[in-house]
């Protein structure tokens, strides 16, 4: 990953496939403007190739391919998921802040930060999936690429290597705390409605400092995720489920949101400021990975 030649060698031989990518899924960050319009790059090759020397103190990118594995399944009684759903975040670190953490969390990995090994970070009894995440370091809203126009090759090989995706993504709600579902595995998305309706999300809650508005995105929403451009559409079944979280749910999910050291020591830590960061945390990581586990189960929650 730090050798800036080789990748731009490697870049370079898939570049074609951002020149035919569609325009479309505009996605906003943790408070800047909508992506696609105002994206300086038109895909992450130009974006790596033109700043191939801020590496590390500009953007990082951090992935995991896991190796195929046997599954066999010959029990009467039970049957058993065929873990392959890649989690990622295309707009990490300080673009849309907290969904590295949580691409982190949801993946079966307790936050960390680059230069550890995942393994020592590896949550017991939780699946280790494939994840991808491309993290602004500085110049956050500048390094904005939109879903569409990804052919990170990382990326690429992390979703097409899944039958599976989960994006997770921000836009700039600072009132409302919001999930808007969207993206092409219609079965995925009705699970992961139902899973934040089962874990306390959904409003109306017990709680009313709780509630948390849970829509499906329109079909002329410009953040509904559908466009099979878009990175986490680009699985082996040609399809994913996209999160689009509010700026006010992300920042009630910690501690401290402002900036990412604190972010991942705060992870579902309540202070003051987000007295309900354990239930926004945990309700929303608890969810969504259990909404994948019955997805891979072949459940639909209709």
């Amino acid at each position: 990953m730090n050798n800036n030649s080789s990748r731009r060698t490697v870049l370079a031989s898939v570049a074609a496939i951002a020149a035919g990518l569609p325009t479309l899924n505009a996605v906003m960050g943790s408070g800047a403007t909508p992506a696609a319009a105002a994206d300086q790059y038109a895909s992450n090759t130009e974006l790596y190739t033109r700043t191939a020397a801020k590496e590390g103190t500009d953007w990082v990118r951090r992935f995991r391919i896991g190796a195929p594995v046997q599954v066999t399944d010959n029990a009467r009684s039970t049957s058993s998921p065929v873990s392959s759903t890649a989690v990622i975040a295309p707009h990490g670190g300080g673009i849309e802040a907290g969904t590295s953490e949580l691409c982190m969390a949801v993946a079966g990995y307790t936050p960390f930060d680059t230069n550890t090994d995942p393994a020592s970070a590896a949550v017991p009894g939780e699946p280790q999936r494939d994840y991808w995440m491309f993290e602004a370091l500085a110049n956050s809203t500048a390094q904005h690429v939109t879903s569409t126009h990804c052919d990170d090759p990382a990326a690429l090989a992390v979703c097409t290597g899944n039958l599976y995706a989960l994006a997770l993504h921000g836009f700039d709600d600072t009132t409302v705390k919001k999930i808007i579902i969207g993206g092409r595995d219609e079965r995925l998305k009705r699970n992961l409605q139902a899973a934040f309706t089962k874990y306390g999300l959904a409003s109306p809650t017990t709680n009313a400092d709780w509630n948390v508005t849970v829509v499906f995105a329109g079909t002329t929403d410009p953040i509904n995720g559908d466009d099979p451009a878009n990175i986490v559409n680009r699985t082996r079944t040609g399809a994913g489920a996209q999160l689009e979280l509010s700026t006010a749910l992300r920042q009630a999910m910690f501690g401290d949101f402002s900036g990412a050291a604190k972010r991942r020591t705060t992870a579902g830590v309540p202070s003051a400021d987000n007295p309900y960061a354990d239930h926004f945390w945990n309700a929303f990581v608890s969810a969504v990975r259990e909404a994948i586990k019955n997805h891979e189960l072949g459940l639909d929650s209709l």
